[in-house]
């Protein structure tokens, strides 16, 4: 069994510590303690992100309990979180002049 983090309860992706497989099963520690497991639906690197729930297009992706992008299309549980689909959600900074 593949190990992952949930860094915040507030969060709706882990941090799988291990390569992971599709259909490999992920477990993690939920905010009380208690054992929860996702089952991976595509190969993830390590340290990557992975859903732990569904993120419908157009809603946040939270790690660290903090808003850290954007989800580009409907992202299933257990399935890779990364730049193919999520969209930054970062202010287009400019220097003023």
């Amino acid at each position: 069994m593949v190990r992952g983090i949930l860094i915040n309860e507030k969060d709706n992706v882990l941090v799988v510590i291990e390569e992971t497989h599709a259909n490999d099963e992920v477990a993690y520690s939920d905010e009380d303690g208690n054992q929860e497991v996702v089952i991976a639906k595509e190969n993830i690197p390590m340290f990557h992100k992975m859903a732990i729930k569904e993120i419908p297009k157009g809603s946040n992706v939270i790690k660290y309990g903090e808003h850290m992008g954007m989800a580009s299309q409907d992202i299933e549980a257990g399935q890779h979180v990364h730049t193919h689909n999520v969209e930054s959600i970062r202010e287009d900074l400019k220097e003023e002049e």
